[in-house]
Parts: C-alpha cells; structure tokens; sequence
C-alpha cells in the first residue's frame, strides 16, 4: 500500500471521492480501485499502471482464504467444534468439524473445507467459516439485538447494509406477506417474538452461534413496508464484522431470490 502511495500526489484534494491519498491507495491495494481513478497521477504512473496485470477482488478473496485455512487448520478441532455450535467427528480422513452456514451442511476437514464431499471452491464461503472457526468465540449468547451500526468501526458500512440488506427485503415483499412467510419457512427460518413489536419476527442461524432476527412491517395506507435486520451483540466474539455484514447481504441474496 505504501508503494502505491509513493506515486500519488499526496495532496488528498478528495477528487477520486476518498478523504485521503492513503485511503486511496488502500482501495487499489484492495482491487477496489485502479490507479487511473486518481485524476493526478504521472503519465509514467498511468503507463506502468496499464502495463501491469490486474489483480482482481477474486485474486484477492483467494489469498485471505488461504491464509485463514492455514489457521483454522492449526486450531484445536475439538475445542472449535464445542466453542463454535459445530459437530466434532472423527472419519477415515481424520478430525473434521461438520457445521452449517445458511442452511447448507460444510466439512472442515484437515485439509480445507468440504462442501458435498469436495474441496469448496467459495472464496467467500472459506473466509467466513475458517474465520469462524479460528476464533472459537466460546460466548454465549446475550439476548441483545443489536443493528450492525452497534459493533465497533461500522458507521461507514450502515448505509449499504441497509440498501443491500434492510431495503431489498421491504421492496422484495411490500404487501406479499405470504410470500415473505413462505421464504421464510424455506430457509430454516423459525418464527419467534422479541424485542421488537414487527408484525412478523423470524430467526434464522446463519452460522450456529450466529442468529439473526428479521423484523417486519407490512405495508398500510401511510406507510410502505419496512424491514430491519438484528443480531445478537455476541456476534463480533464470533466473525469478523465485515465478514459478517457480507454473511448477512449473502443471505439477503438468496432470501430475496426465493
């Protein structure tokens, strides 16, 4: 990241729509940006910057999962299991952890993660359950709904969590609560009361420490439906935040797609 810096003009004037030419450089770093968004970057930088491969986010989601395999496979498989909801079981292969992460059965195996007997090739899907696994947040559960904006450093992730999120479900279901129920029921979802008065209240258990709480409210003469989404405050012991509010979009995805 320091490198890419170097070549920027350094003046954080905000032009590539960051505060800063460090922000900037973390975004490039990340696949997230390339080096001819900076309006004032040398001709020789946009030369070599076009010379040089892209690296893509896939590039990039790869290169976190194979890091974090490396510490799942190093970690206590039995005490995992026990501290994460999972199943400790012992095959011809050896330890395994056998856990489900939206409604689909994964294998964490000494040797990477299994999904239907083979190795899984979801980037996405080994970051969030080596990640899980690694921390053994062995909390549990407080009762707490919380929204995302609770956990530390995510006031810049609310907004698009509740368009990508929050607002895709209201939408997708605005006066077709029957189908909401119906998708629901689809998921593993189970119907349950809380803290919040919604006109209807499902828990699903993205990961089996993870639970989140999809509230309801179905559309009126005033007002169009409207959707929130809780977790438990236990969360962040469990998985990287970030990790989580990608978990949760996932989610959102396949719910809305019913």
């Amino acid at each position: 990241m320091l490198e890419i810096y170097k070549k920027l003009p350094r003046t954080n004037c905000g032009k590539c729509g960051l505060p800063t030419c460090m922000a900037f450089a973390l975004k490039v770093q990340n696949a997230l940006l390339r080096m001819n968004d900076c309006p004032y970057v040398t001709e020789e930088t946009r030369e070599l910057a076009i010379q040089t491969p892209a690296v893509t986010m896939e590039d990039n989601y790869e290169r976190v999962s194979i890091e974090l395999e490396a510490e799942a496979k190093r970690t206590n498989f039995k005490e995992a299991a026990i501290a994460t909801g999972g199943h400790f079981d012992i095959c011809k292969g050896g330890e395994m952890i056998k856990l489900t992460m939206l409604s689909k059965p994964y294998e964490m195996r000494k040797d990477g993660l299994f999904e239907n007997d083979a190795y899984c090739r979801d980037s996405w899907a080994k970051i969030i359950i080596y990640d899980y696994i690694r921390r053994k947040g062995n909390k549990p559960l407080t009762g707490e709904w919380v929204t995302l904006g609770y956990f530390p450093h995510t006031a810049s992730h609310v907004k698009a969590f509740q368009r990508n999120a929050e607002e895709k479900v209201a939408a997708t279901f605005n006066k077709n609560m029957n189908r909401l129920k119906a998708c629901c029921k689809e998921l593993g979802g189970i119907e349950t009361r809380g803290k919040m008065k919604a006109d209807y209240v499902f828990r699903f258990d993205l990961l089996p420490q993870i639970p989140l709480y999809l509230c309801f409210w179905d559309a009126d003469e005033e007002f169009s439906a409207s959707c929130k989404l809780f977790l438990d405050s236990s969360a962040e012991a469990y998985i990287d935040i970030e990790y989580l509010a990608y978990l949760v979009e996932r989610f959102v995805e396949r719910f809305v797609q019913l």
